[in-house]
């Protein structure tokens, strides 16, 4: 065989295996589109009639469940791979949150400790200034 026909072949398999996996997700996230009330299912939830904004009226529908809603009709494999993914991002936020924290402690020290710098600073050159006014008014004075 050509490995042309090859290179061929391995596209249209992966075309293939796109086009599944697409219509699979698809098909997952209309599971509850169009169910009555009453045959909603425990992997949808009930989004009752209201008005909008601008006075039109939206009917009662049925729609599939999102984020950690969706997880409770997993099976508890998946529950368990969703409750790990969870506890990665709480722990991520609240490692981005403590290092956010220390430096801005970083940066209030070293922020404080130039004030006190420039405080040192002011101060010497102020009693430069009066020793030098000091000793011309003494030499005046002679």
């Amino acid at each position: 065989m050509s490995t042309q026909f090859l290179k061929r072949s391995y596209v249209m398999v992966l075309i293939f295996m796109l086009a599944l996996f697409a219509g699979s997700s698809a098909q997952a996230a209309s599971a509850c589109k169009g169910l009555s009330q009453s045959k909603c299912s425990t992997n949808c939830i009930w989004v009752g009639s209201y008005k909008t904004k601008a006075g039109n009226k939206v009917s009662g529908y049925c729609r599939a469940k999102s984020g950690k809603a969706a997880a409770s009709g997993l099976t508890s494999k998946a529950k368990s791979k969703v409750n790990k993914a969870d506890k990665k991002v709480t722990g991520a936020k609240k490692s981005a949150s403590e290092k956010a924290k220390s430096a801005k402690k970083s940066v209030k020290s070293k922020a404080t400790a130039a004030k006190k710098s420039a405080k040192a600073n002011k101060k010497i050159k102020k009693e430069k200034v009066k020793k030098i006014t000091d000793k011309v008014k003494s030499k005046a004075t002679k």
